[in-house]
């Protein structure tokens, strides 16, 4: 602990971040954003994410659901994951992981939604619950 804290507060230690390369260009990153926007997502992955977004909006313990911005995020990150899988088609299991992530800071959780969770982790709970309650396509 006490040579970390010598690291952090030494100014070599910032020295040795200046001789660091990066391991992408901003090129690269653009190609790859470029390259995951291509990536192909089935008709019924398309219904599928917009009957979760549709049961955020009707859900009695969410004042408020996603909006139209949020599906299309959920959208972009199942491409970006199906990309990194190194596929070029998506999968429901690109999708149904990132519900979670994707959606929980994006909703409102309602005052009849009854927890000793924060209200973070209710959110996160709330789209557990409503990720599991659509049927997956196969």
């Amino acid at each position: 602990a006490e040579a970390e804290r010598e690291i952090l507060r030494s100014a070599a230690g910032a020295a040795q971040l200046d001789t660091l390369k990066p391991a992408l260009t901003g090129g690269d990153v653009i190609e790859m954003q470029e390259t995951a926007a291509k990536v192909r997502v089935d008709d019924s992955l398309v219904s599928y994410a917009l009957a979760i977004v549709r049961k955020t909006r009707e859900s009695e313990f969410l004042s408020l659901g996603v909006s139209p911005r949020g599906s299309q995020m959920l959208y972009r990150a199942a491409q970006a994951m199906a990309f990194l899988e190194g596929r070029t088609y998506c999968t429901p299991e690109d999708f149904k992981p990132l519900v979670v992530p994707v959606f929980a800071h994006r909703v409102v959780v309602s005052g009849s939604y009854s927890s000793t969770l924060k209200k973070s982790d209710q959110a996160e709970q709330v789209m557990r619950e409503i990720a599991d309650s659509v049927a997956v396509p196969v």
